[in-house]
Formats: structure tokens, sequence, C-alpha cells
């Protein structure tokens, strides 16, 4: 899943905000989308080389990709109404000969391009499988060469670089409730319809007009959601499904952030004894509760006084929080820039002020097509997937208590410098996921220690539809194909056999 989280008092976790929005900005506001017919959905696809058809193909000497448009109606509800279209790519299976079926890959979002799935995939630890399986992969709607709205982020406001932290969050909410509501008018009926649920019953257009009574699936990241829903709507047509990097069943915004700080703070519990360990070196103390007062300390004097040095970097509790809970190869920099900045020095961390992101503003009917490339990370499309899915988030009142009772919860890394804004005045209410246990077999996998879908989601999700969970023990997001095990998934796929128990991670 992309981190798309906002800053609450640091100008550098601004810009690591906008940073989907800084690509999107690049590219014509899009005011509307063509309407086709609906029986066009019925049609045989089209295959054509992607290296040859689609603009912006990342291969182009790639001679096994084949890609094709299918269209889907805009709304299930109305499927006699009006229908947008889907980019969906293939590599035929290498063997006709051994064909098992397809295989479905979802390896990420929201917001991204998935298309090139299968190219990327048949490189992999998975790469046996492409010998008897045709890999599938598909832009979601809103995104890549499906049809989609484009809508740049309007410059970011200067603040002082000594702004309180409710004034730094205070902007963030209300910079993207401009965005959110200027760029879902462009096209409310079309940006109302993006929801995991819809691209979930787009795959399910996909499988049938692939011939296919069903269908196998691999999913990544927000993948899974993709995949957990469509199990649930459609469990008769799966074939086997392997979820890696699990989302949690249901989407509530401030729980997800809750998670998150809660695998931050165990490492920072992690960190102290590492640090008490060298005193010698960072002077921080000989105990882990002694590490644990000098940073403390040293946050709250920068949260008082916050360092301007030069006009150009600003150090002050929120960039103290944002170093800690990271990963132990991270440990001897966090420990030396704290170092440096409680003798008076500059760290290498220490975060630029200013500047602005974003593009010009203006309107223009746009295309979309294999013919006009893919346009990169789309904004809007994260924006309205989270929030058309998710509870919370919608009430700056509301979202700065989640935050400041997460500090509270967890005094090393609660809150971080993180304020989830991204559904600042959402126009319209969470349809949120409706998980149902299912009967098809179904494999998940949670690693042990990463934070962007933290192992408890794994657990939950499992709970909520069913199937088995492999333990991967590393801290790496999605990391399953680079694995020795990932022989485990190949043998799914052709056995079905299921694993619990856990392998090794990334070391």
């Amino acid at each position: 899943m992309i981190d798309r989280t906002s800053a609450v008092a640091t100008p550098a976790r601004r810009r690591m905000t906008t940073a989907v929005a800084v690509v999107v900005a690049s590219v014509v506001v899009t005011t509307g989308l063509p309407a086709t017919s609906a029986a066009a959905a019925a049609d045989t696809l089209s295959w054509k080389p992607c290296a040859t058809t689609a603009k912006d193909w990342p291969d182009k000497n790639d001679t096994r990709s084949e890609c094709a448009m299918l269209a889907v109606p805009v709304d299930y509800a109305d499927p006699g109404g009006r229908t947008m279209k889907v980019a969906v790519s293939r590599i035929k299976a290498a063997d006709a000969g051994k064909r098992r079926g397809v295989l479905v890959l979802s390896p990420g979002g929201p917001g991204v391009v998935n298309i090139d799935a299968p190219l990327g995939f048949a490189g992999k630890g998975l790469a046996a499988l492409a010998a008897d399986h045709d890999l599938i992969g598909f832009d979601p709607r809103g995104v890549g060469y499906s049809d989609k709205v484009e809508c740049p982020d309007q410059p970011y406001p200067e603040l002082p670089p000594t702004a309180s932290r409710k004034e730094w969050g205070r902007a963030a909410f209300d910079h993207q409730a401009e965005f959110n509501a200027r760029c879902a008018a462009l096209d409310p009926v079309f940006t109302r319809q993006l929801t995991t649920a819809n691209i979930a019953r787009d795959v399910d257009s996909l499988r049938a007009a692939l011939g296919e009574s069903k269908i196998s699936f691999y999913g990544t990241s927000f993948g899974t959601a993709v995949g957990a829903n469509y199990r649930s709507l459609f469990d008769g047509r799966v074939h086997r499904m392997w979820l890696d990097s699990v989302m949690p069943p249901v989407l509530d915004h401030a729980a997800v952030s809750a998670a998150s700080d809660a695998i931050h703070e165990k490492r920072f519990e992690e960190f102290l004894p590492w640090v008490a360990g060298r005193d010698h070196e960072y002077h921080f103390g000989t105990t882990p509760d002694a590490v644990r007062r000098t940073i403390f300390e040293l946050r709250d004097r920068l949260d008082r006084e916050p360092k301007v040095v030069d006009g150009t970097t600003v150090l002050d509790r929120a960039w103290v929080t944002a170093l800690l809970g990271g990963e132990p190869n991270s440990w001897a920099a966090v420990a030396a820039d704290l170092a440096t900045v409680r003798e008076g020095g500059v760290p290498r961390s220490a975060r630029p002020v200013g500047g602005a992101v974003g593009g010009a503003v203006g309107g223009a009917v746009g295309a979309f097509g294999f013919e006009h490339g893919h346009g990169g990370a789309n904004y809007l499309q994260y924006s309205a997937i989270m929030c058309n899915d998710g509870t919370g988030g919608r009430d700056f009142d509301q979202v700065w208590a989640d935050h400041e009772a997460r500090m509270r919860a967890y005094p090393g890394t609660g809150g971080g410098a993180q304020l989830g804004v991204w559904c600042a005045n959402w126009p319209w209410q969470a349809q949120q996921w409706k998980p149902v246990r299912g009967s098809s077999p179904l494999q998940l996998s949670g690693h042990t220690y990463e934070y962007e879908t933290p192992y408890e989601w794994a657990v939950a999700t499992r709970d909520a539809i069913g199937g088995t969970l492999l333990t991967v023990k590393d801290a790496v997001h999605g990391s399953l194909p680079a694995l020795p095990c990932a022989a485990k998934a190949v043998d799914f796929f052709r056995t079905g056999r299921t694993t619990g128990g856990s392998c090794p991670g990334v070391r």
C-alpha cells in the first residue's frame, strides 16, 4: 500500500505527503470520461503487443506481453448505463500444453500503474508459474491506461518553520480538503465509483471476457484488499488465491494509523538497549530508561524551542519523533544525528525548510488509452479508494484528537510526524469492505516485523475470510517472491496445498 501520510509540523514530511501529487501535477485536469455502449462489455478482447501498442511501456523489446481494453460499467448497480475502459495485459503460458488457467496479478496501490505486473512477475521467484499459467495484469479503474480523472495538486501553503504542530496539521488538512473538493467535482459520478469492491467486480468482468469459469489470483499490499473483496463477492469463481502483506479486513483510518505507530513503538523499545550498550559512543545513558529520558528531554527542548539553522533547516519535536522506530540498519545513523543535535550541531538528516509543490490548476478534456501513456501515479484515485472505502479522517477535530491519543498511547513514536488527512472533508460516506468467509483455496502470508501492512492485519483478515496463514520472518513488505519459500506459492497454485508455520525472510 502507498503511504500517503501528511505533515503535522514538518515541511519534509509535507513533501513526502505530496510525492504522488508531484507526479500527477505534471498532467492536465480532466473534466469527464468518455461514455460508451454497455454492450461493448461482452465483446471479445482484442489483444495487441504491448510494446508497440502502449506508449511508455517499460520494455520496448518485450515480445511476450499483450494488451487490450475491457469495457465495464462505471456503476455496477446500473449495468445498462455509462461504461468505462479498463486496460489489461497478459503473458500467455510458455507451455501451452501444460496450461492450468489464468493467474491474475494485483501488486499494490492505490493510485499506481499495475498493468506491467506480468512482465515483472515472470522474472521473480514465482516465475515458474509463467510456464503453466497465463499471467494477467490490469490497471485498476482510475489509474494508468484505464479511464481516469487527472487533477493536479495546488502549491502547498507556506508556514514559518516554527509553526506549531497543530498549525501544520490544520494547514495539511485544509490543503487536502481543497484538493478533494476540486478534484472530486470534476466527475463526481465516476469518482464515487472508485472503490475496491468495484475493482473486484472489474476483475470478474475480466474473468468473463477471458472465457474462464474460475481464476487464480496473487495479490500484494492493496492488491490483497482487491483479492479479499473478490473472494467475498465471487468465492465460487476463485480457483486459488494467495495474498502477501495483507491489508486489514475493514479500512478504519484511525486504526490503521494506530497499528503503524504500535510497530514503530516496538522498534523504538528495541533501539533503547542498543544505544545503552554504546554509551561510550553516543553518551545517552547506560540503561534503556536513561536513554529514553535523554531522548525525550532533547525532544521536549526542541518542541519548546525549534532550531532553525541558516534559514534552511529546522530541528523540532517532529524531527526527533520521525527518526525513532526505524529498522536496526538505521539505528547508527539515528543515534549519531540525535547526538549531533544534542551537542549543538546540524545532523545529516536535517530537513530543508520550504519548497512548494504542485502545478498550475486548469481544465481540459483529456484522452486516455494505450496511445496516450499511463500518466504515472494518480493522486485522486488514491484518495478516492481510501475515502470511499474507509471510515474516519473527514473532520479535522477528530483527526487531531486521534493523533493526540496515539501520542499518549505510544510515547516514543505515537503520532510520529504523520497526520492522516487524505479524506479531509471527503464528500461521501464510506462503503466499507464486507469480508465474507469462503471455501475456495486461500493462502495468506504476513511479515512479522513490517509496518506498511502489520502482521496483525494478516491475522485479522485470515480470521474474517478464512484461509491458512504463513508467517514470513522479516520486515520487508511483499518480499515473498524474492525468498526461497516462494516455492511454497508455486506448489500452492499447482496443487492447492496450503501451508502454515513460518519461513525465513529477507536478512
